[in-house]
């Protein structure tokens, strides 16, 4: 790509608003890329795709990702672009306008490459990869925070938060992902290094790690960054991009021996969106658990203990029977806290609760009063042990709710796939007065 017209993408991004293409099927030459289609080359390997541009000028990848015998494990795969891609400095997340067939296939990923990203091994690395979940068969744009993303992935299932299998080729070597709340197995220098995003030089699609058939229809890959703008006055957190107010949400899996639960945690217009499925660990023959969590200086809510707290939420799985939310008030460590459940040395001041959201395509409030939250709670199940109506020590108080460390939102104790969109958190008094928590 010339400099030339480098610069008539930018300027053309700059004009739409926050988004720019970085690759199209269009025949546009500033976002026109090179595609090849490549499947697993292990011995054995028997994943098959194709790769066609359609007559609707978009990208369609489909097939099949199957288990390799000689690893007894899913294969991959991929189709690879390459081109001068234009400069994402200052863009915060990878964006792309998709829609599949396969929507319930869990192995769907994305990486960029560019010259000088580290090899961590010889089976996986050289590129910023990250998973991405859909919420349908429309089209949808998908935005997946750089935060995410992490070079160290593993060349068995492409993920950073696992071990490779213990075999001549990797020895069980450990997987690392950007995660700096401590949620997951993670090394700062995996993160996204600003440095190369003037630099991509490749795009990679994968079908990786879990077999299946899989379809994915592309109209764009690009870049996205979110708006800073005022937020209303009163706000904590928000997911609109304004300074001050906003946190970053890590998704974390269950990290239990076997655990093989599923989720994402990735941005809408104005909301999160946590995405994913739970399911049994095997050693347990109990559900696992997904969850998104944030730290941060939250605002002083001792004015509302009487309250509640309130969330303004909407799902597509409103029979899922294991929704949850906690907040972290008085913890050593918050992330310890939340894993312990009250029944660890040093691991109460995690407050949790459980809560259901009706049917409905519009955001709807979740009351939950503060007085029903309990820090005493079941590691495995999510269950309260404790609650706060038989033993006022594991109860909320004004004092705790006046420095609140951390808020999750958890999928947890019932097995089934979940999709839940939060778009604020906030505490009520009894009287109705409100404010904005997240």
């Amino acid at each position: 790509m010339t400099k030339a017209v480098k610069c008539a993408a930018l300027l053309l991004a700059s004009a739409l608003g926050a988004d720019v293409k970085l690759a199209t099927f269009d025949g546009d030459k500033a976002t026109t890329a090179s595609w090849k289609d490549l499947n697993d080359p292990v011995m054995g390997g028997a994943s098959k795709s194709t790769f066609t541009v359609t007559a609707d000028k978009t990208g369609l990848f489909e097939g099949t990702c199957a288990i390799v015998k000689f690893l007894k494990a899913p294969g991959f795969a991929k189709i690879q672009g390459s081109a001068d891609f234009v400069d994402i400095t200052g863009y915060d997340s990878i964006a792309m306008k998709v829609k599949s067939s396969t929507p319930g296939y869990q192995g769907f990923k994305v990486a960029f490459a560019a010259p000088g990203i580290p090899s961590t091994t010889r089976y996986g690395g050289s590129a910023y990869k990250a998973g991405f979940n859909l919420t349908g068969s429309d089209w949808q744009i998908v935005e997946v925070p750089l935060t995410q993303f992490s070079y160290d992935t593993s060349g068995f299932t492409g993920r950073c938060d696992t071990k490779d299998p213990d075999s001549a080729f990797s020895k069980g070597q450990q997987h690392y992902c950007c995660d700096k709340s401590g949620l997951q197995p993670s090394k700062p220098e995996v993160c996204v290094d600003t440095k190369f995003l003037s630099k991509i030089n490749q795009l990679e699609l994968w079908a990786e790690g879990v077999e299946g058939d899989f379809n994915l229809e592309i109209e764009w890959v690009g870049a996205s960054k979110k708006a800073l703008e005022s937020s209303a006055a009163g706000s904590l957190v928000t997911f609109d991009g304004a300074s001050g107010t906003t946190f970053t949400f890590t998704e974390m899996n269950d990290p239990v021996m076997g655990g093989q639960s599923t989720g994402t945690w990735s941005l809408g217009k104005g909301f999160g969106i946590m995405d994913g499925e739970v399911v049994n660990v095997p050693s347990l023959k109990a559900p696992g658990f997904i969850k998104a969590a944030a730290n941060g200086k939250f605002p002083d809510l001792s004015d509302f203990i009487d309250g509640s707290l309130v969330l303004k939420v909407r799902t597509t799985t409103p029979d899922f029977a294991g929704y949850r939310v906690t907040f972290v008030s008085g913890a050593v460590s918050p992330a310890f806290s939340c894993a312990g459940g009250g029944s660890l040395p040093f691991s109460s001041g995690c407050f949790k609760e459980k809560f259901t959201v009706p049917a409905g395509a519009d955001f709807t409030e979740v009351k939950i009063p503060f007085n029903s939250f309990s820090d005493k709670w079941s590691s495995a199940t999510g269950e309260q042990t404790t609650k706060c109506a038989d033993n006022k020590d594991v109860c909320p108080t004004a004092s705790k709710l006046s420095k609140i460390q951390r808020v999750e939102f958890w999928g947890e104790g019932a097995n089934g796939k979940l999709h839940l969109e939060v778009q604020s958190v906030s505490a009520e008094k009894a009287s109705g007065e409100r404010l904005t928590l997240v």
